[in-house]
């Protein structure tokens, strides 16, 4: 047995031998934890994926609760869901300041043709193929083989764990750990493991809205089309004014510095994308509607009120100069703009024993600001913290986050339970 009294230097050789004693654990939970479908939408059984998981929190010592959120708050979200919104808070308190660990359930859903199966978690080659082993259901196994560890070597956590396990981060407006924030068990620091463990210290991140602009024509026979008003054609202006307001976002810039990548600026920049149209049924019949939806990505300097401000307008202008019946514009705000620090004391330790389990040195670490969107903008502005600390699981580009053959290493996923626990075990002086 590894000791772990404060103020005690633990062997962490031994401790990360554990951890690799436990390859075959680790990967019998996370192909369990793979195999329930939880693409979003609909985000079906999360229910399941709780009543899997909850026994193995509590068997390496936690308590469990289980938070549904209530039907009116998710009717907001204007996407087909099914089932209920169970999210999972495992706590284990031994008197020590608060951490809270999250990761979340949903994942994108199953497209494109894949060279394994998306629900097997099959591993070839050293590396692990499924939907969610890098985003992010792979981390919910990575933590619980962690506390595992920690429960059977008999380590003492320098924090008060509180681990959520949250719902409907893929698609935003009422996510899990947005709720459960509110209602008080989100407490700073948080260790978000989303993300991946390459050297970056993220700085913050973009929000996002969703457009949604459908233009209204009137159908006809195609052979008589002056009988008509085709929406494909009346929504054109529309899009020529969008795109002239793209040229003018895309060329703003963040304060925020965004870590060397092919093709990217130096800092954090807004993002404005037409990136759905639908419209017509048949090439003989007018069409009557077009539907345009516009992904809008906003830096943090930027207000939210200013960004649905100037879309309407563009959308305006355009319409003065179209045939269109009508033009209908709705926003879904799927996550705020937010900053976090790389300064306080979970984010140096995270520095550490990267440095250590990866050979990174200080000069490969990069600050930087994120393009994506994240609940954990949520956290920050209802808890008002910026003490956030990301490692997820796996590698940015390799690890094909979103698309098929979604996969990690196997040997980074060991790193990761190994991170974790240094994470919740190692005292500040180590």
């Amino acid at each position: 047995m590894v000791e772990g009294t404060t103020g005690q230097s633990l062997d962490w050789d031994a401790i990360f031998a554990a951890v690799d004693a436990r390859q075959d654990v680790f990967l019998a939970r996370l192909r369990a934890i793979i195999r329930v479908d939880n693409t979003v939408p609909p985000g079906r059984h999360y229910d399941r994926l709780v009543d899997l998981i909850a026994p193995q929190f509590e068997a390496a010592g936690l308590t469990t609760e289980r938070v549904i959120i209530p039907p009116d708050l998710i009717a907001a979200i204007p996407l087909p869901l099914e089932g209920d919104r169970v999210n999972l808070v495992a706590r284990r308190a031994v008197g020590k300041p608060p951490l809270t660990i999250y990761a979340h359930m949903d994942t994108v859903p199953v497209e494109e043709h894949w060279d394994y199966d998306p629900f097997g978690a099959e591993l070839h080659d050293g590396r692990i193929y499924g939907r969610g082993v890098a985003d992010m259901k792979g981390t919910i196994a990575s933590l619980l083989t962690a506390l595992d560890v920690i429960h059977d070597l008999g380590l003492t956590p320098v924090w008060d764990l509180t681990a959520c396990i949250c719902t409907d981060e893929e698609i935003g407006v009422y996510p899990g750990i947005w709720h459960l924030a509110k209602l008080g068990y989100v407490h700073a620091p948080v260790l978000c493991m989303e993300g991946s463990q390459d050297p970056v210290l993220r700085l913050g991140s973009n929000g996002s809205v969703d457009v949604t602009i459908t233009v209204v024509g009137e159908s006809c026979h195609s052979g008589a089309n002056y009988n008509g008003i085709n929406a494909i054609e009346e929504a054109v202006p529309i899009m020529v004014e969008l795109l002239a307001l793209k040229r003018d976002v895309e060329s703003r810039r963040s304060a925020l510095p965004l870590a060397p990548a092919p093709n990217a600026p130096d800092h954090l920049r807004p993002m404005f994308n037409l990136d759905i149209i639908h419209a017509g049924v048949k090439s003989n019949i007018v069409p009557a509607t077009c539907t345009l939806v516009v992904n809008r990505r906003f830096i943090p300097e930027e207000r939210y009120e200013e960004v649905e401000g100037e879309i309407r307008a563009a959308v305006e202008r355009g319409q003065e100069r179209s045939r269109a019946k009508a033009v209908e514009v709705s926003f879904m705000k799927a996550y705020p703009a937010y900053y976090q620090s790389a300064d306080h004391p979970l984010a140096n330790k995270l520095v550490a024993i990267m440095k250590r389990l990866h050979g990174y040195t200080d000069a490969d670490f990069h600050r930087t600001g994120s393009g994506g969107s994240t609940d954990m903008a949520n956290v920050a502005e209802t808890i008002g913290t910026d003490q956030i600390a990301t490692v997820g699981l796996g590698r940015q580009r390799e690890s094909r986050a979103h698309g098929a053959n979604e996969s990690v290493r196997l040997s980074d996923a060991l790193a990761h339970i190994k991170e974790l626990v240094y994470l919740f075990c190692a005292p500040e002086n180590e």
